[in-house]
């Protein structure tokens, strides 16, 4: 008997700040490789993107940017919906197991306005806040 398969998040990029968009690159979103790498979001993953200032959703997959930058690119169709200055939310998902969804914990990268790591999960439910001294 076949087990079905979950879909849960794998990794979550929380609160970046998009640096540019371009209508004429042939699409993607850039993504600094630091936090490819901390997120495990993999150069050519299908990823989602929530912007939060626009209240559009999409969906495109993740290229590295170059090493040591921040910028957070949305290109393509999607700079249609993206635009530089805008907070969004970049997510991966995975197809687990059911027992293997008992133990699964994705990886939570909470960035600051420069896209640097601020910190890594765990979440906080709504309407609770993280409390502001550890925000930094």
């Amino acid at each position: 008997m076949n087990t079905p398969l979950r879909k849960l998040l794998a990794a979550k990029i929380h609160r970046a700040t998009v640096t540019g968009a371009d209508v004429d690159y042939e699409g993607s979103v850039t993504i600094p490789p630091a936090l490819l790498e901390a997120s495990g979001i993999l150069a050519y993953e299908s990823v989602h993107i929530w912007n939060t200032s626009r209240g559009t959703r999409l969906e495109t997959y993740a290229i590295p940017g170059k090493v040591g930058s921040n910028d957070i690119c949305a290109n393509g169709a999607a700079a249609h919906l993206v635009r530089p200055g805008d907070k969004i939310i970049i997510a991966a998902f995975t197809l687990v197991s059911q027992e293997e969804a008992e133990e699964h914990r994705p990886r939570l990268i909470f960035v600051d306005e420069s896209n640097e790591i601020k910190h890594q999960g765990p979440e906080i439910a709504g309407p609770s806040k993280r409390p502001a001294s550890s925000e930094s």
